[in-house]
């Protein structure tokens, strides 16, 4: 039985996911390679060939007067006469016109031979390729009466030189006393050598002539090439077929390329490589209701029970479990640049965590860019910067949120001139250290890693940190740079978070809501919950759903001594 290694069969996997991934790319590269070619193809000449079957025959014989074999020289002999000069004459003669090119193939081990002209017209091509074949018919033959002639003549010449020395004999002879007996004997035996090779050559002569008489021709035309209606070239169907082959090979090593040169985050183990070992403490879906990124969309609150928002309960958790050792009552959650998904996974966050029960403020750290208010269809005029410069109290910049009693948000405010500098003062510190006093957890959604220093200039104030990545865009060297960035400022990195993680990584939590009922409603929830308002905000549609995953406690009991303190836990537990 075949057995496939794990790790073999991980690699095959891997490579069919970039496969799938880079399909398009594939598609793009098979769909140009197929219409290019279908393209010249319909431009290019149709050109037809003409086909003759021509059997070479033997016109050699045995001294017996048998016929002998072809021999393959003399069949590559014969193959190169029908493309010689001498048959091109003939062919030029018959034809009246330049003789086409012409080819000449045996056919396996036989003594045929196919004979073949290409031409734009396919009559042409048929009379040509009959004309090649009649045309070395022809010349073999001549050529062979020329040899026969050459030999006649040469036995000839040497039957006449046998008969001089014949009559110089018999004069000899004639001339000889009649009592010279030795002599005439001497005289007489010559005299009948000589007539013996004289009938010896006259023999040969009498059969080279019974040969000329009975040879064949050099060919015989087994086959004369008719006209076709079907052009050799070109090929549409099996040109495409081709083209669809090629272009697959090209498009996959694109493809794969592409792969190679593009270093954007795509999964769970990509990420956790680049991030130096770092945790994935989350992988949240894409959100397929979400069409207008421009606009808010709070996922947890809108749908509670869709996989994206189960997906924002299983990085609470996460969190819960690493707050086991020290308890993280401020966390601040940051990405390497923008549009990574912070804001949105700070405030889902934010909403998971107080439907858990725990006193939750969520504070907009982002003082360049503020979205969070959007989320919740509050106001942004009066914020985190409006107590930072004196014009508010914290009591009176912070909102409560409908409908979710444990969550408090207290919004950026106005943009300030100089972010780095408020958010390292010492007012940012004591207002950061009023909120984890009076509340369970603090979430501060803060500037992006790489663009500003906003975010490491914070990372000094907090218990821990989420580095939010989004699949597909955020890139390696930004992962890296993010990492080193707040490792020099020995900032809490707690974990990471995917955005747009694919099925494959977030296959556990949809096994997840399959296995316990969590069906994925896009209509509002009929036992309770919320639905959209029409502007990607949260609204009521009556009680909060009960929930039976409770998360453990995240702080210790609030400090009571103070009463600026007391106000704003008054604020948070009441909102």
């Amino acid at each position: 039985m075949l057995r496939v290694d794990p790790v073999e069969q991980s690699g095959l996997l891997d490579y069919a996911r970039i496969l799938w991934r880079r399909k398009l790319t594939i598609l793009i590269v098979v769909v140009v390679a197929v219409a290019a070619t279908v393209g010249l193809d319909s431009v290019r000449t149709k050109r037809y060939t003409g086909t003759a079957r021509l059997l070479f025959v033997s016109q050699s014989y045995s001294s017996v007067g048998a016929v002998t074999p072809l021999s393959p020289t003399d069949i590559a002999t014969d193959i190169g006469l029908v493309q010689s000069s001498t048959v091109k004459a003939i062919v030029a003669k018959s034809l009246k016109t330049a003789p086409p090119p012409v080819s000449v193939a045996e056919q396996g081990t036989t003594e045929i031979a196919t004979v073949s002209v290409t031409s734009t017209d396919p009559a042409f091509a048929a009379k040509a390729a009959n004309a090649y074949a009649k045309g070395y018919i022809q010349a073999s033959q001549q050529r062979f009466l020329n040899t026969s002639q050459a030999a006649e003549n040469q036995l000839q010449g040497q039957i006449n030189a046998l008969q001089n020395q014949i009559n110089g004999l018999q004069n000899q002879i004639n001339q000889a006393n009649s009592k010279d007996t030795s002599t005439l004997s001497n005289l007489d035996n010559q005299l009948g050598a000589l007539a013996s090779q004289q009938n010896t050559l006259r023999a040969q002569l009498s059969q080279i002539q019974v040969n000329v008489a009975q040879s064949p021709s050099g060919g015989q035309l087994v086959e004369p090439a008719t006209q076709s209606n079907s052009p050799v070239s070109p090929k549409r169907v099996t040109d495409a077929l081709i083209a669809l082959v090629i272009g697959l090979i090209v498009g996959i090593a694109v493809a794969l390329l592409r792969e190679t040169l593009d270093d954007r985050i795509r999964t769970k183990a990509e990420l956790e490589r680049v991030a130096g070992g770092l945790p994935s403490l989350g992988l949240i879906p894409v959100v397929g209701e979400w069409h207008d990124r421009k606009k808010p969309f709070l996922i947890s609150a809108l749908h509670p029970r869709s996989p994206p928002a189960e997906a924002y309960r299983g990085l609470r958790t996460s969190i819960q479990f690493i707050s086991l050792d020290k308890a993280i009552k401020t966390l601040q959650v940051t990405s390497p640049a923008a549009a990574d998904g912070k804001t949105t996974t700070s405030a889902n966050l934010a909403v998971t965590m107080a439907e858990a029960g725990k006193n939750v403020v969520l504070v907009g750290c982002d003082l360049r860019r503020p979205r969070i208010h959007d989320f919740f269809g509050l106001s942004n005029n009066v914020g985190f910067t409006s107590i930072l410069v004196g014009d508010v109290s914290l009591e009176d910049a912070l909102q409560s949120v409908p409908d979710h009693k444990n969550l408090t948000v207290l919004p950026s405010g106005p943009i300030p001139p100089n972010p780095s500098e408020l958010l390292g003062s010492a007012k940012a510190r004591e207002v950061i250290a009023r909120l984890a006093q009076a509340a369970d957890v603090v979430i501060l959604d803060s500037a992006p890693v790489l663009p500003v220093t906003d975010a490491a200039v914070l990372a000094r104030q907090v218990d821990a940190i989420l580095l939010v990545a989004k699949s597909g865009s955020t890139t390696q060297k930004d992962i890296t740079r993010s990492v080193e960035v707040l490792t020099r400022v020995d900032a809490p990195l707690a974990g990471l978070v995917l955005n747009g993680a694919s099925e494959a990584d977030c296959y556990v939590y949809y096994r997840y809501g399959d296995q316990y009922g969590y069906g994925y409603r896009t209509r509002a929830e009929p036992r309770g919950g919320s639905q959209s308002n029409g502007n990607g905000q949260m609204a009521s549609t009556g009680g909060a759903e009960p929930r039976s995953d409770v998360a453990p406690d995240f702080s210790r009991e609030p400090d009571q001594s103070s009463a600026a303190n007391g106000a704003v836990e008054k604020i948070v537990r009441d909102a």
